[in-house]
């Protein structure tokens, strides 16, 4: 016997938008605690289906494939991108075909290479800062992201362009991913922002064959893509190729910026939390450059990062098409019926984590290792589509952090301050979080 989907109480004609704003994931969550692992929420124009908890995870790591797609949810994607094979919007086989293709270029060996670079530009960053004056700590972060992933990945500098990448990639994401309405695509300054964006991608094409035609190829993302071939086996081109090159820069805008505010704000409200990182952070750059196997040896900078992935889920709700009718917790759910994932969910239910809404980085190690139970930690989604540049990003968040923590002292403006999450057009840390500069830390 199936038993009805609840519906969560919303307003007349916004539904549930106010809670899904203010804080979607604790939106979810209440929800969960009230209705179920199964409920409905409504915003303006479409009513969603919500599946959490634990088995809600489980289901999208094992069955995701067979019971989801994703072709028909991301129209909007494909059509911003006019582009068929982008990435995000591909169910199997082709997904794994071109996740298999870039993967080697997305890694936490591509940061690698240029991880001398990385924190000589990170330094100078923070040595610009005037002892005193009050850093902008989001517009800092994305800059100092997007600027090290392209250069990295495909030997670019960004520059003049951040502005553009930035308000084009938030928007994409807003209309064609999340819940913002799908009219924001069609105003001017977006288009405006969109047609140099992709004069910027192909100028990088462009430089990139021209270096190649003088012998001077450099091996990267760029240089991968000028020389792939599709399923088809025809070459990658057009609006196909800049898609994928465009990729670095989505995750670049989106994902490490938000957490590495996030980070800051922690290690700048926990003082023995700080000084602990310090102490382990100064010890490495002692031994000598920052690498990864230094990276490797940060336990308390790792547990750290790993909170915040917990505490702070930036894609803590995953949208999907069901491909075929789900029995899921006692209901049913019907082909063609759009879902979201809340992968996020299971980050504050106490079955799951001890004291979920306390930061504390001893949950990640042993004897606890809270995080390992199946379904418990989603912070890059679950299954075959968990984030492709995952292990990039955590080394891009500890490589930038570990460097300015050694370079700089900060501090937050007022000792009680608390930091204010705002979805624009994912959860992040509010684009006014200020901190205050000291100066260079000595040594």
């Amino acid at each position: 016997m199936t038993h009805a989907i609840p519906l969560v109480p919303g307003a007349p004609l916004l539904g549930n938008v106010l809670g899904l704003t203010r804080d979607a994931i604790q939106f979810m969550v209440a929800a969960y605690h009230r209705h179920g692992p199964v409920y409905r929420i409504r915003v303006p124009g479409r009513e969603i289906i919500i599946l959490a908890g634990l088995e809600a995870n489980q289901l999208l790591a094992q069955s995701g494939e067979e019971y989801f797609r994703l072709r028909p949810i991301y129209g909007k994607l494909v059509e911003e991108t006019a582009s068929d094979l982008y990435l995000p919007t591909l169910d199997e086989p082709a997904y794994s075909y071109y996740r298999k293709l870039i993967r080697p270029r997305l890694s936490r060996d591509t940061l690698a290479g240029y991880m001398p670079q990385a924190v000589r530009l990170i330094q100078e960053t923070a040595a610009g800062w005037q002892p005193g004056g009050e850093v902008r700590v989001m517009e800092t972060m994305t800059r100092l992201c997007l600027e090290i992933v392209i250069r990295a990945a495909e030997n670019t500098e960004v520059g003049d362009e951040l502005a553009d990448i930035v308000y084009f990639t938030n928007r994409l994401i807003g209309s064609g991913v999340a819940f913002q309405p799908a009219f924001l695509l069609k105003l001017p300054s977006y288009k405006n922002a969109k047609k140099r964006f992709e004069a910027f991608l192909q100028r990088i094409v462009d430089d990139h064959r021209d270096r190649a035609a003088r012998g001077e190829a450099d091996d990267d993302l760029v240089d991968l893509l000028i020389n792939a071939k599709t399923m088809d086996g025809n070459p990658l081109e057009g609006h196909d190729l800049l898609a994928y090159v465009h990729l670095p820069f989505v995750n670049g805008v989106a994902y490490s910026p938000r957490l590495l505010g996030y980070l800051l704000y922690e290690l700048l409200r926990q003082p023995e939390l700080l000084a602990a990182v310090q102490q382990e952070v100064d010890a490495a750059f002692a031994r000598g450059p920052l690498d990864l196997g230094a990276l490797r040896g940060m336990r308390t900078l790792y547990g750290a990062c790993m909170e915040v992935l917990r505490m702070y889920p930036i894609a803590g709700a995953l949208p999907r098409c069901v491909a075929k009718p789900l029995d899921f917790a006692g209901c049913t759910i019907p082909a063609g019926r759009l879902v979201f994932v809340a992968t996020g969910v299971t980050h504050f239910l106490p079955e799951v984590y001890r004291d979920p809404y306390t930061f504390d980085i001893a949950r990640f190690f042993e004897p606890r290792s809270e995080h390992q139970r199946s379904g418990a930690f989603a912070p890059y989604g679950l299954g075959g589509r968990t984030c492709l540049s995952a292990g990039m990003g955590e080394a891009l968040i500890m490589t930038v952090m570990a460097t300015l923590v050694h370079a700089a002292r900060l501090e937050l403006l007022t000792p009680d301050y608390r930091l204010v999450s705002k979805v624009a057009p994912i959860p992040g840390p509010d684009l006014g979080f200020k901190v205050r500069a000291l100066g260079a830390r000595a040594g």
